[in-house]
């Protein structure tokens, strides 16, 4: 189990980063023609980033404007989804928006798709109260979740195409930091576990440790984490103090922390310093990402 996961940012934080970073995401991919390929995400293209991107912010609105309390499928039109996992239903809805968005050709109709679906966003999450009751895939069911989950998508995302363009991927270090604890936290929540990779079920559980730590600290944020592969499930201990006597041990500034916990920048780059086991740390990162 995990402590429970906690903003460490006020709400019109969340809310300005995740403006800002949809701008961002929007002003490259203005730049890039929908049919190339993102490196970061094998098999899309920088069109299938684009609508996921707009669809995922879709469903946050969706669920927020209607204060639904209870789950709504991404794009949901009724439709039998099987026992597909929501990694291979969100794959399937990007390839359904392919066939009906053509008019994402046009590069300024492009970066108005995005900007346009995260105003709506915002719109969504100030209008609701902290006490109204809202569905949220784990933690408090209020909107707590959802201006965090926001720009934690969103800067992952803005990170694909900065990688594929060249342009540097700086989020100021609260707001990376508060992007990692979002992710790893996740790792030990429970009710998190249908949202995760389908090959999560497969990680260890013999007591391995695997420790994340960050050059840089942020006030009073987290800026180490360490997860625990326990018999009865995984666990993840913020700032915990055993951390240096873990398994393997990953260290790096909190924007290039971010992207090795989501998969964008491999352990064995130099920016990236490890320490102990990496064939443990490769398995659980080829098996935690989704």
């Amino acid at each position: 189990m995990t402590a429970p996961a906690y903003p460490t940012l006020p709400l019109s934080r969340y809310t300005a980063e995740f403006r800002q970073e949809a701008d961002r995401f929007a002003e490259i991919a203005r730049t890039v023609p929908p049919a190339e390929e993102v490196p970061a995400c094998p098999g899309w293209t920088l069109g299938d980033l684009v609508r996921h991107v707009r669809q995922g912010h879709d469903w946050a609105t969706t669920i927020l404007a209607t204060r639904s309390t209870g789950f709504i499928m991404p794009g949901d039109s009724g439709a039998d989804d099987g026992d597909r996992s929501w990694t291979e239903r969100v794959a399937a809805l990007g390839a359904r928006g392919a066939a009906e968005e053509d008019h994402l050709a046009d590069p300024d109709l492009r970066a108005r798709f995005v900007t346009e679906g995260a105003d709506r966003l915002v719109e969504a999450i100030d209008g609701v109260g902290p006490e109204v009751p809202i569905w949220a895939p784990h933690g408090k069911q209020n909107k707590e979740f959802w201006p965090r989950w926001a720009l934690f998508e969103t800067a992952v995302h803005r990170a694909d195409v900065s990688l594929m363009t060249g342009v540097p991927f700086e989020p100021a270090t609260d707001v990376a930091l508060d992007c990692v604890d979002f992710c790893l936290s996740a790792f030990g929540v429970p009710e998190a576990r249908p949202f995760l990779s389908p090959l999560f079920s497969e990680v260890p559980r013999g007591g391995e440790t695997l420790c994340f730590r960050s050059t840089e600290a942020a006030g009073k944020g987290t800026s180490h984490w360490l997860i625990t592969c326990a018999p009865e499930g995984v666990r993840v201990s913020r700032d915990a103090e055993d951390g240096e006597g873990a398994d393997v041990g990953v260290l790096a500034t909190p924007a290039d922390l971010l992207l090795v916990v989501k998969g964008r920048l491999r352990p064995q780059d130099p920016r990236v310093s490890v320490r102990g086991d990496r064939a443990l740390l490769d398995f659980w990162l080829s098996h935690a990402i989704s």
